[in-house]
């Protein structure tokens, strides 16, 4: 799935994705969920990385989003993103964070939709590996109960 965001262009800066042992150890202390059909068939996946190894952002993650584009517009993503935030709040998440190309359309309708609000656009943050540089639209969703006090 992470090849497939990587082939479309518009979900990653990566030109290859990273080897499993490379990638799971950064994100170990933070949610992650998979989504399957009734045979075990992976549909999409959701997690979250840390934004900083600060302790006072503790309970702020960027989330990664990424469905089998064969399962596009079935509900995946929005099933995965709800079940990520209702994951991050039960282990004390008060933000989460999502950085998106802005021709993914689809994903800023989905972030929106689980009430992600636009905090800016940084222009040309980032270089893909063909050389053109990137904006990426940040989105922000604040929990209503958790860091409230």
């Amino acid at each position: 799935m992470y090849e497939a965001g990587i082939a479309g262009g518009n979900a990653t800066f990566e030109s290859k994705a990273p080897a499993w042992e490379d990638w799971a150890p950064a994100r170990a202390r933070y949610p992650a969920i998979a989504a399957r059909d009734g045979d075990g068939q992976l549909l999409g996946w959701a997690a979250l990385s840390p934004t900083s190894s600060r302790p006072v952002y503790r309970g702020v993650g960027e989330v990664s989003i990424y469905v089998d584009p064969a399962c596009a517009r079935r509900g995946v993503g929005r099933a995965l993103l709800d079940a990520l935030i209702e994951t991050s709040e039960r282990e004390g998440f008060w933000t989460l964070r999502a950085g998106i190309f802005p021709e993914n359309t689809a994903s800023i309708a989905l972030h929106e939709s689980a009430d992600f609000r636009l905090v800016g656009i940084t222009k040309r943050i980032g270089q893909m590996p063909d050389g053109r540089w990137r904006d990426v639209v940040l989105y922000e969703r604040r929990s209503a109960s958790i860091g409230c006090e």
